[in-house]
């Protein structure tokens, strides 16, 4: 694809040492604006609707459908990252980025309108679908539209992006939540959604567009899609028979899924992604275990705090934040560990990752508040020492040809895994009794079975840890 003439003309776009400045100004400062915007709003949404929907909730009812507005984004995220690339190739750059804003502020817009939770959730998929594909086009036109010595400074701004995000996030729909106005959150985003489709519309070049029919990934991702809301539905039924008939069927439907994903001839993962007797199979399996155990962690936080402990929305949202920013963290400092400190890294955040969810399943209900943030830590601590080392690994065992592949599907499969954690979290919740009243004597036993229950998806992580050591020591012998 041809850049625009802006960015392939001589002046600080081109400078061979790449200032920082230089993304700063003239056209490119006009791209770095508008991706920066859009991360930020799919970013902030993430945070805000942790802080709102226990208010949400409490307003229109709908408490079983909880797990299901963050299942269905996640869903909806999927989506939209797997097909901007088709639509971009038939539409161009500037179409893709301006409709995936608007598709944004529809599901905004709609969710802030909404009468009913079941409505939400629904809304709630329209935005991942926008929100997913705003992100991936974003790292695509990094790559088309910044000159090389640039993109590592552009790629840095999206991060930067991120961390402001987890301050901004919580202060933003706690602060809705404080007066119970939960529905303004959704309608303020709105309004930034409606200003980043203009930005997008009028400084992004249309490059090239419609060389060609691209192949959507329906049926994989429609399988994919059927897969999580089969894993929903259980949260909907009282009959344990038929829930345990949906778990079973949901997991043939995703395992369907990558089979067909494997052969197909434009994967959206590796074709080892699921498969045990390789290295990256195992190391992917650990990735996914690890992101269902953070949801366990995670999801219901604010909900208890503020309903079994008397903390309000805000400073709820600002302890849920405390994970994701010792996440952060400890991730940057572990980032250049290789050999055995790497091992070591994996196998002591997975027994963090065990050791606080036990604990959180211990104090959720008798407290205090600083002993569940203190846990919270120690999660956040465990996933940011595993984070790094997993990722590299998984790109090491890849073979050449997919290791671009591999990269990039990181966060595809981690959002399918943040899909199938919280439809489980769902499922868990059901079977413990909760509804909408939320009781206390009912609510804390719940979030007891949910930690309880979590603790699983680490020790069954630590169990293929080993596996894919072997794996690993086998690739490294033979070369």
């Amino acid at each position: 694809m041809n850049r625009s003439p802006s960015t392939g003309s001589a002046g600080p776009e081109t400078n061979a040492t790449g200032r920082w400045a230089d993304i700063f100004r003239g056209r490119l400062g006009l791209y770095t604006l508008a991706l920066n915007l859009g991360t930020i709003l799919f970013a902030i949404s993430n945070f805000v609707v942790v802080s709102i929907m226990p208010t949400a909730a409490a307003d229109i009812g709908g408490l079983r459908y909880y797990a299901w507005t963050f299942a269905l984004f996640s869903v909806g995220s999927v989506i939209g990252a797997a097909g901007t690339g088709p639509v971009r190739e038939a539409h161009g750059h500037r179409t893709t980025l301006a409709g995936a804003g608007l598709i944004f502020t529809a599901g905004l817009l709609g969710a802030a309108m909404a009468s009913n939770m079941e409505t939400v959730v629904a809304w709630r998929l329209v935005q991942g679908i926008g929100g997913g594909a705003i992100a991936s086009q974003g790292y695509a036109l990094i790559a088309e539209m910044y000159p090389e010595n640039l993109r590592g400074r552009a790629l840095s701004m999206l991060s930067t992006a991120w961390g402001a995000a987890t301050i901004l996030g919580p202060a933003f729909g706690g602060v809705f939540a404080e007066f119970g106005n939960w529905r303004g959150a959704f309608f303020a985003l709105g309004g930034l959604g409606v200003v980043f489709a203009y930005l997008a519309w009028r400084v992004v070049p249309a490059g090239e567009a419609g060389h060609g029919k691209v192949r959507f990934p329906v049926t994989r991702l429609a399988l994919l899609a059927g897969a999580v809301l089969g894993l929903s539905a259980t949260a909907l039924i009282d009959n344990n028979w038929v829930r345990i008939a949906l778990v079973v069927v949901s997991v043939g439907i995703a395992a369907e899924a990558f089979r067909r994903d494997a052969s197909a001839e434009l994967p959206l993962f590796p074709r080892q992604a699921v498969d045990l007797r390789s290295e990256m199979g195992a190391t992917f399996w650990v990735m996914m275990l690890s992101t269902m155990a953070m949801v366990f962690i995670n999801l219901y936080v604010t909900l208890y705090l503020q309903k079994l402990h008397g903390v309000t929305p805000l400073v709820a949202a600002y302890i849920f934040v405390v994970n994701s920013m010792t996440w952060s963290t400890v991730a940057f400092f572990v980032a250049s560990w290789k050999g055995r400190k790497e091992a070591t890294a994996i196998v002591l955040g997975l027994v963090l990752m065990f050791a606080g969810l036990a604990g959180l399943a211990s104090v959720v209900v008798s407290g205090p508040v600083y002993l569940i943030a203190l846990l919270l830590v120690v999660t956040g601590a465990g996933m940011g020492f595993i984070n790094n080392p997993l990722i590299q690994r998984a790109i090491a065992a890849a073979p050449p040809d997919e290791r671009a592949r591999t990269g990039s599907s990181v966060q595809t499969l981690r959002t399918v895994g943040y899909s199938f954690g919280a439809a489980m979290a769902g499922l868990v919740i059901a079977v413990s009794g909760l509804t909408d009243d939320a009781a206390p004597e009912i609510l804390g036993p719940a979030m007891q079975s949910v930690h309880a229950t979590g603790t699983a998806f680490p020790v069954l992580a630590i169990i293929l840890t080993f596996v894919m050591f072997a794996h690993g020591r086998r690739r490294l012998a033979a070369d």
